[in-house]
């Protein structure tokens, strides 16, 4: 499977996750998403709202080398300029790196959201592991309408 199909694969399971998550609803019958706040080497603090692993799985077929953790969180970052945000994702995914690489991964996610709700528009930093070990990424917007 080629490094575009794989990525593509990646953003549909997210999409589709972030599309089907319940949530979860307080006594008062609001809905809302666990929020773990979590700092990073920088000092800053970002709102976890999912960390994950997502099975490689396409249409009933099982590829384990399609594997990967997603973490999803809320950024305040502005979108434009964009380094800003891909700064801050980059550093997020500092926070599943070492574990991806324990397990043997060559892919993670990373989720900045908007909201935790995960309605409106969020962005995917899809990273990629090398052979040599080194780890690239791209990123994809994906908007979720609440209607």
């Amino acid at each position: 499977m080629t490094l575009g199909a794989r990525m593509r694969l990646h953003l549909l399971a997210m999409a589709v996750a972030m599309a089907i998550s319940p949530g979860c609803v307080s006594e008062q019958g609001t809905s809302h998403a666990p929020i773990r706040e979590q700092r990073l080497p920088s000092g800053k603090v970002v709102k976890v709202v999912s960390c994950l692993l997502a099975w490689g799985v396409e249409h009933d077929e099982r590829h384990p080398d399609q594997d990967a953790f997603a973490l999803e969180y809320v950024s305040s970052v502005p979108r434009v300029p964009p380094q800003d945000l891909e700064r801050e994702a980059v550093e997020v995914f500092e926070l599943i790196r070492t574990t991806s690489e324990l397990w043997g991964f060559t892919t993670a996610t990373v989720a900045a959201l908007r909201s935790p709700d995960r309605t409106g528009t969020w962005d995917i930093f899809v990273f990629t592991r090398s052979t040599s070990g080194t780890w690239s990424h791209a990123s994809h917007t994906l908007t979720r309408n609440t209607e």
